[in-house]
């Protein structure tokens, strides 16, 4: 392995999943905090380095990231970070929330006592505590619950795939309100779940994850990863030596 190259930060790590996700989760990172920029060439070599890890599990994570369209490969030149602005964000979290009505419309129609009952225990708890970090957890459980009750593995399969488009545990650590957020998302999905009109809650889905979307985009103009007015970006032929 070759020295850790200088510039690029340790990654953190609350788990030790495998290589290529701990790659893609540190080159999301890299994305998410304005460290690699639109056009910037990914530097397979020093992030291999800084991970203590092979290439290869690298590679495997740019495929994965190519396919959330965070990167771009051309041709012998190399992988680059492709257009990220408030429209990549923006776009992703409404094609989710469409994906996450689609299930919460499911479970409207189906009024199963047992998944309301559940939805109720998860959303009282996350009114009764005010540790972020357990809010969030039990948001995402919320959503299990949903999608698991939706009883379609495909659907289950494709929203599962688009979870991991922001790194992990990013949106907890960077949103100032995300207590605040999750708990009002939960509450009103279960309101609408529980009036028994499935269009209804299908909106508010798409609500509640369209302005989950929308807090990403200010905390990113915030940190200065996003400028405050959007403008049209193209990717440069200058790139970061890797």
């Amino acid at each position: 392995m070759t020295d850790e190259k200088p510039g690029l930060p340790k990654p953190n790590l609350s788990y030790v999943p495998s290589s290529a996700e701990v790659a893609s989760d540190y080159i999301r990172t890299l994305v998410f905090t304005g460290v690699l920029r639109t056009g910037d060439k990914v530097p397979v070599d020093d992030i291999a380095s800084v991970l203590n890890i092979s290439r290869q599990p690298v590679r495997e994570a740019l495929i994965e990231l190519s396919h959330d369209g965070l990167v771009h490969t051309d041709g012998r030149r190399g992988t680059f970070v492709a257009d990220f602005g408030p429209s990549t964000i923006r776009d992703h979290y409404e094609l989710y929330g469409l994906l996450q009505s689609f299930a919460v419309r499911r479970v409207t129609s189906d009024a199963d006592p047992a998944v309301l009952q559940a939805l109720h225990e998860i959303e009282a708890e996350a009114r009764s505590t005010v540790d972020v970090a357990e809010v969030t957890r039990l948001a995402i459980e919320f959503a299990r619950v949903i999608n698991r009750a939706a009883g379609n593995a495909r659907l289950r399969q494709v929203i599962k795939a688009m979870t991991r488009f922001t790194p992990g545990e990013f949106y907890l650590s960077n949103i100032a309100d995300a207590l605040k957020t999750n708990r009002a998302g939960m509450r009103a999905q279960l309101k609408a779940i529980e009036s028994g009109n499935p269009d209804e809650a299908a909106a508010v889905a798409v609500q509640t994850w369209t302005r989950t979307g929308e807090d990403l985009i200010a905390h990113l103009q915030v940190t200065g990863v996003f400028p405050h007015a959007e403008t049209p970006t193209t990717i440069t032929t200058t790139t970061r030596r890797s």
